[in-house]
């Protein structure tokens, strides 16, 4: 192989696989991202076996070939280098970078030995808002549960949704303690097959992030996905077959993120949802925000809760750590539905609530509440499709 690309180009093409690569598994080649050169330019492929990148990237080819390298490393010296053209020779046992008088060497794998990745050929894409798919997740990943023990929380559901006769894309995500759910209207979803509510990993939800960042300015990417039949008994013990999806596909020009499913079955969360609420308290925003970061700020791993007592005006937040000490804030209540006069005491993972009041873009927020030992539920009105819902601490 032997090729020229532009220093921005290569650090950008790597920059696509190294949240995809497996820097710890026990197969080597994972850790490595396959690098072909054509007559057309580049391929920058990489694996984990569940979650795939390729995507094609302009070079000037003077001689094809195929190698395999560490996608770290190599990031890590191209993103370094300053720019201009980079010089780029190797074969299956090395790679050679250039620049100037710069020259850096790196250990290759033969590319025979790196797996095959998924390929959307056959599978049905239509396009999807990627402003749309950036929103949703970055209304509902930050309460995706990381325990390893409750794997069937540790991702993102989606479900589509018809709403008058209209489509809608809903992302749901809960840890136990809490809940998101967001949904945009997508009427191109009509045309897709779309067995069940699909549960898309942790890992690949943060790629696909990256991905529609990535191309956000291009106004849509393409969606689609690989449909199998799965075998199940029904009540009268018979084997019937429903299609289920395996792999989904996001795809934008000539590059193209894929992620296997995770084969679980996600908590039934609309029965935690207060279908309404009894008291509710209209704060804005960014002051309700502000007090609980500086309140939260006396916290500690052992103490992380807050205490909010609503009166009729306002709203005290506390909070107390003997090993630190205390603070107290008042954030005024702009409108309230609220008929008994003792006030009402809550506590909160200061965290919780930080969390779902930074990805909202209205000015204001609604806290409605039922009991104080309820979930709470907080409302964006900007937002009319989306939901956060926060379990109490008993503090």
């Amino acid at each position: 192989m032997q090729l020229s690309v532009e220093q921005g180009d290569l650090a950008r093409a790597l920059e696509h696989v190294l949240g995809v690569v497996d820097k710890r598994g026990t197969m080597p080649i994972l850790a490595h991202c396959l690098v072909e050169a054509d007559d057309q330019g580049f391929v920058v492929s990489a694996t984990d076996l569940e979650l795939s990148f390729k995507g094609r990237f302009p070079a000037e080819v003077q001689e094809p070939g195929t190698l395999a390298v560490l996608a770290h490393a190599f990031h890590g010296l191209v993103k370094n280098l300053p720019k201009g053209t980079l010089r780029i020779t190797g074969d299956e046992k090395q790679v050679k970078v250039e620049a100037g008088d710069s020259e850096y060497k790196f250990l290759t794998l033969p590319a025979e030995q790196f797996p095959p990745l998924p390929s959307s050929r056959g599978a049905s894409l239509v396009p999807v808002e990627a402003r749309a798919l950036r929103d949703l997740t970055d209304k509902t990943s930050f309460s995706m549960s990381g325990d390893y023990y409750q794997f069937n929380w540790s991702g993102t559901l989606w479900e589509r949704r018809e709403v008058d006769g209209n489509y809608h894309l809903r992302m749901v995500t809960t840890d136990g303690h809490r809940l998101s759910l967001a949904e945009q209207a997508q009427p191109e979803l009509v045309r897709l097959e779309w067995p069940e509510g699909i549960l898309v990993p942790a890992k690949a939800v943060r790629e696909i992030k990256r991905f529609v960042e990535h191309h956000a300015k291009e106004g849509s990417v393409e969606l689609g996905f690989e449909v199998i039949q799965s075998e199940y008994k029904d009540e009268h013990g018979i084997t019937r077959a429903k299609p289920k999806v395996q792999t989904l596909f996001l795809q934008a020009g000539d590059k193209e993120l894929s992620t296997r499913m995770l084969d679980r079955r996600f908590p039934d969360y609309q029965r935690i949802i207060p279908e309404s609420c009894e008291h509710r308290f209209t704060f804005n925003r960014q002051e309700l925000a502000a007090a609980l970061k500086r309140v939260s700020l006396l916290s500690t791993e052992r103490f992380r809760g807050v205490v909010i007592t609503l009166t009729e005006s306002v709203a005290e937040v506390t909070f107390e750590n003997p090993e630190v000490g205390a603070g107290k804030e008042t954030v005024e209540i702009l409108e309230r539905v609220y008929n008994k006069e003792e006030p009402l005491t809550i506590g909160f993972n200061a965290r919780y609530l930080l969390e779902p009041l930074a990805v909202m873009q209205g000015e204001t927020v609604v806290m409605g509440i039922n009991e104080a030992n309820r979930p709470v539920r907080l409302l964006d009105a900007f937002a009319p499709g989306s939901i956060w819902i926060v379990m109490p601490m008993d503090l």
